[in-house]
């Protein structure tokens, strides 16, 4: 394939009135994350502070992490959608309206059924769903292993029933052992007014009272940032970037730094915790940021060739060294 973007151009659909465009096919993977040492209980490359401010505001850099994800591609699904498509409230008289859509996917699978007769398997029966996903990491860093499937099985308005691991996040406990830094004390509702709550929906006392919904929350209001500007930290670079996580997803927003921090608290923030992988390293394409951010749709960079690409590990050219 000499030119693959002009191949996958073809791949892209309009709906009859021009305005939505789809795109399904293989693109470059742009979530980047120190993956072993994130999920060894965070055990970080580096002690606090993990970052130089001149390391923290470099979105083209990686200081110590390893991008386990460096060098792969992933099957995406890109929709397109106006914002006039999905809500009016924009157009409203009372400008001072914020029109704010909340969101989240899931996965189903048929259940297996066991033929009596003679002990084999086979699919049937109704879908069920088996995994969801709103705001990331959620699953992976707020809510207990015990509880995991549970909550994959469940739906964001019964969120209520997992509040407690919002109030008490055992992530925080860690962070405090592993790093000695001070976390917020508990019951942590700043966590339940983010990630439970449309602004402006008041907690009950401590409890996230209803509705208590976990949905990844875009503000329509707020101007999209052009992708040369974008900054990984979102709202806590400097000069903030309010168009990005936890404000919607962009799919270079550094969500595993961020998150950390939201979790970790004022310390974790001021010593600049992170897994020192903040950008997507070598991205494919031609309409790419020097950053790794894809400026044209389907907003995810060009895959890399199958036959000459590399996964680059830990101590390898061109890699950080292990630790």
């Amino acid at each position: 394939m000499p030119n693959y973007e002009d191949l996958a151009a073809q791949g892209i659909y309009k709906d009859s009135s021009k305005d939505i465009r789809v795109f399904a096919g293989q693109r470059a993977e742009t979530f980047y994350i120190d993956l072993g040492a994130v999920f060894d209980t965070v055990n970080l490359r580096r002690p606090v502070p993990a970052l130089t401010p001149d390391e923290d505001a470099n979105d083209a850099a990686n200081p110590f992490g390893i991008n386990r994800f460096s060098g792969f591609n992933i099957n995406s699904i890109a929709i397109e959608v106006p914002i006039n498509r999905i809500t009016k409230d924009n157009q409203a008289a009372d400008t001072t309206q914020k029109p704010v859509i909340g969101m989240y996917a899931s996965t189903s699978k048929k259940q297996i059924k066991i033929l009596r007769s003679n002990g084999k398997s086979k699919e049937g029966g109704r879908f069920v769903q088996v995994s969801r996903m709103a705001n990331p990491l959620v699953n992976e860093l707020i809510i207990d292993t015990p509880t995991k499937d549970k909550w994959n099985r469940s739906d964001p308005e019964d969120e209520a029933q997992f509040q407690e691991f919002f109030k008490a996040p055992s992530l925080a406990t860690a962070l405090n052992l592993i790093f000695g830094l001070p976390v917020p004390t508990t019951p942590r509702t700043d966590l339940m007014q983010v990630f439970l709550k449309y602004a402006g929906q008041p907690l009950q006392g401590t409890n996230c009272g209803s509705p208590c919904s976990e949905l990844l929350r875009l503000n329509l209001s707020i101007p999209p940032t052009a992708p040369e500007n974008q900054k990984r930290m979102t709202f806590f670079a400097t000069p903030p970037d309010h168009a990005g996580f936890p404000n919607g997803r962009r799919p270079n927003d550094d969500v595993t730094d961020i998150a950390t921090r939201v979790v970790g608290g004022t310390a974790f923030v001021e010593n600049r915790v992170g897994d020192g992988v903040n950008f997507l390293e070598d991205a494919p394409g031609s309409n790419v940021t020097s950053n790794g951010i894809y400026k044209v749709f389907p907003f995810l960079p060009t895959p890399h060739d199958g036959r000459n690409r590399q996964h680059i590990d830990c101590g390898e050219v061109g890699a950080n060294p292990c630790n």
